[in-house]
């Protein structure tokens, strides 16, 4: 992966790659294998990751993307009409959901909220990258509280921070020493960000809107809970082990 990323070739080609390595290449390769070996992700060290198909930059400071979020924006996707609607984002990290799904469907308008500016910058860059300026809007802020209450989305998207307290030890040292503890933490048992976000989003979405949530693989049965007993009607999406990894649900 580190070859082909510095080659600029598709990894599976560097098995039949038979020139001889240019040293610049050789030298950033051995300084990136340093920091791998130094337990820092591969991903904070190229720069970049690829997600639902489409290259994105991330930095340390953003949350690195994994695949089960991509079962998030394919929840999106299989359940909105790809036409014109408002979408909101909590939680933007380096802005992939938001502007994947604006590129997989133009019609969209995406708004996403974030509280970090060192993510927001990432986000940006992205968006220039993409050139989704007239298409996603990001605003700092603390998850719902920068927007005004009213009618406006036809669906409200987060990855929220899920990890409960008592599970952080037991995170690989990769992810506790280097990824952003505040885009993984929730107190509540790893909840707090999932209930503040079903209790708010009516005052936000449209009659009939949808809040689509990523959720731990152990807590299926305490969202399912609580969502019911704040009146939405629910399904979930499970991800590649058979666990209930995605909330959709409608109020």
């Amino acid at each position: 992966m580190i070859l082909a990323h510095l080659l600029k070739i598709p990894p599976l080609r560097i098995y039949l790659y038979e020139e001889e390595l240019p040293k610049d290449i050789v030298r950033r390769f051995q300084k990136i294998l340093e920091g791998r070996l130094k337990g820092i992700p591969l991903a904070y060290l190229l720069g970049e990751v690829e997600f639902f198909g489409h290259r994105f930059f991330v930095s340390p400071g953003v949350l690195i993307p994994r695949p089960e979020t991509e079962i998030l924006v394919e929840a999106v996707l299989e359940t909105l009409p790809c036409g014109p609607a408002r979408l909101c984002e909590l939680g933007v990290g380096s802005g992939v959901i938001s502007l994947t799904l604006a590129l997989e469907c133009p019609d969209f308008c995406v708004f996403g909220v974030e509280s970090s500016s060192a993510a927001l910058k990432v986000a940006c860059k992205n968006r220039r990258y993409w050139n989704l300026e007239e298409k996603v809007f990001f605003i700092q802020g603390d998850w719902l509280a920068p927007l005004r209450k009213g009618p406006f989305f036809e669906a409200i998207v987060s990855n929220p921070p899920y990890i409960a307290p008592e599970e952080w030890p037991e995170l690989p040292s990769e992810v506790r020493d280097h990824e952003p503890k505040g885009a993984l933490l929730a107190e509540e048992h790893g909840l707090a960000f999932i209930r503040r976000t079903l209790e708010q989003a009516p005052d936000y979405l449209r009659p009939g809107g949808y809040v689509f949530l990523e959720i731990g693989y152990n807590q299926a049965s305490l969202v399912a809970s609580m969502a019911k007993g704040l009146g939405y009607r629910i399904t979930f999406k499970r991800d590649f082990l058979g666990f209930k990894r995605v909330l959709v649900a409608r109020k």
